[in-house]
């Protein structure tokens, strides 16, 4: 639970300084997650939970951006199935996740982004029987290294929808009894996350507009 308070000291931190800022762009994101553990048999995007965090980007060029985020990220796996029918898992991780990103503006609205995602295991938990949640046994690793990819969309000036799928790029988790299969080592976080990007201070803005030569919308389309 420390760890938590210091996240969200540090997220507030890291928020008036970004709106102080003069070349950096800056601001807050919430959403939801859908997620499965891939290697532990409970196949399908089942277990739900949410996303939170901050973020600042930074312009490269007209056409690219390098953006850094604090995110509060559930995890997890479920069986999607009745705690009554007699056969029920649910794994529930919370990580503090750290990814870096380049935004590429392939159209005047639309990014598309890339990037690492270095992340920490906050707690971790398992209901392997519906009753409640004990303690994950084996034991996760405390920390995950995942790659990442998605597209963003600029609903207004200051508010972006982002979809993103996330993947672990080490195993998570060794297999029970620590079998392995040539490149599959262990379990894997698989991670689809839906959010809303709200941007407190615009400085790019003018220069972007000014410079960007990414193609507009209505010209690809051939209209005027």
């Amino acid at each position: 639970m420390n760890i938590l308070k210091y996240f969200i000291l540090f997220s507030l931190f890291f928020i008036v300084v970004n709106v102080q800022s003069q070349t950096f762009n800056g601001g807050i994101l919430g959403g939801l997650s859908a997620s499965q553990l891939d290697g532990d048999n409970w196949g399908g995007y089942h277990k739900v939970g949410v996303c939170l965090g901050v973020y600042t980007n930074r312009q490269i060029s007209s056409l690219i951006d390098a953006q850094l985020e604090i995110r509060y990220t559930q995890k997890g796996s479920s069986s999607n199935t009745k705690k009554s029918a007699g056969v029920f898992y649910e794994s529930n991780l919370n990580y503090i996740e750290l990814p870096i990103s380049i935004k590429y503006y392939a159209l005047d609205k639309l990014t598309i982004q890339c990037g690492l995602a270095p992340g920490y295991l906050q707690k971790a938990t398992e209901n392997k029987d519906g009753i409640g949640n004990v303690e994950a046994s084996p034991k996760f690793d405390p920390f995950e290294l995942s790659v990442f990819g998605g597209v963003e969309y600029r609903l207004t000036k200051q508010l972006y929808i982002n979809a993103r799928l996330n993947y672990s790029v080490l195993s998570v988790r060794n297999h029970p009894g620590n079998q392995t299969y040539f490149l599959n080592r262990g379990q894997y976080n698989n991670v689809l996350t839906f959010a809303f990007y709200y941007q407190i201070n615009k400085s790019n803005d003018r220069k972007r507009k000014k410079n960007c030569d990414c193609p507009k919308w209505g010209k690809r389309r051939g209209f005027r």
